[in-house]
């Protein structure tokens, strides 16, 4: 035989009452039932537990021993059960987002903080992946639970849900005395005659600003791609080019760049992003983090 919780938890009431009939009361079994099962865990340890006689109970050396021993064990299967209970219900455990890019400035602080109000034992990992070239495999993969994708890349997606979380218009970035700084709309044409500026990290923001110049038969004066947000933003901000992002909070509270509304208009000159997982997904962690997604709403600055 092999030794089992229901052994230890049996030793340990009769450890603590010290009387069979009692503690088999306790345990809702008989008094011989007990007998057997304090036997067999004496047999399986090969050493005496307790001394027993018509009127009480008494533990042994290593009886005491045992007991310390027992009752660390039972608080820890406890424990474990608990944790166990407790990541089903999304309450605990390891939840695993790709990061959306540079745009999720307007979005992620506010949804990151109502969800670990709400399950702040959960573990939460912000993975840097391309949307569109990294985020799709991590997601098939488990390497991320939930990611993000631009909407002319849903159709490409299979098997997943999908929230939307940004509808909103691209807007031109410049440093504020920038030549197009003091125009109140800048067209795509007045933005070809300049550099244009991209992040380097995310390879598909200098790939969709120039398919956006292509389709108006336009191509930017010069193309330049900057390693990292924040030289980007230092770069823009030194007025070594324009750029296009969509409106975030964070830009304008730098005082470093300005934004202008573009001239053009049209669903292929507005960002929109949504938040993507797989549609089998039985995770309470997925679950309850679209909630919160859910409850921020769309964003459309």
């Amino acid at each position: 035989m092999q030794m089992e919780l229901r052994h230890l938890r049996s030793f340990v009431v009769l450890a603590e009452e010290l009387n069979f009939r009692r503690a088999a009361e306790r345990l809702y079994i008989s008094a011989p039932a007990l007998s057997v099962q304090i036997k067999q865990l004496e047999d399986m340890l090969g050493v005496r537990l307790c001394e027993r006689d018509t009127t009480k109970v008494r533990l042994t050396p290593p009886g005491e021993v045992l007991l310390y021993e027992a009752r660390h064990l039972l608080h820890q299967a406890r424990q474990a059960e608990l944790a166990t209970k407790e990541a089903a219900r999304g309450n605990r455990g390891t939840l695993r987002i790709g990061n959306p890019g540079y745009f999720g400035y307007s979005f992620m602080p506010e949804v990151l903080a109502c969800y670990r109000e709400r399950f702040p034992e959960v573990d939460i990992s912000l993975v840097e992946l391309d949307v569109e070239l990294e985020q799709p495999q991590a997601l098939e993969n488990g390497t991320i639970q939930v990611g993000f994708s631009y909407g002319p890349q849903l159709h490409l997606l299979k098997d997943i849900e999908n929230l939307l979380v940004i509808d909103t218009p691209m807007r031109v970035v410049m440093a504020p005395g920038h030549p197009l700084a003091a125009s109140r709309q800048v067209s795509l044409a007045m933005m070809a005659g300049h550099p244009l500026l991209s992040v380097l990290r995310y390879d598909s923001h200098m790939r969709n600003m120039l398919a956006l110049f292509h389709e108006h038969g336009l191509k930017p004066k010069a193309t330049k791609k900057v390693d990292g947000f924040n030289a980007y933003i230092a770069m823009l901000a030194a007025g070594e080019g324009v750029s296009m992002l969509p409106e975030m909070l964070v830009l304008l509270q730098t005082g470093r760049v300005v934004t202008r509304p573009l001239k053009e208009e049209g669903p292929d000159l507005r960002l929109h992003v949504h938040a993507v997982w797989k549609k089998h997904d039985t995770s309470e962690h997925v679950r309850n983090f679209v909630e919160a997604l859910r409850q921020s709403g769309v964003r459309n600055d």
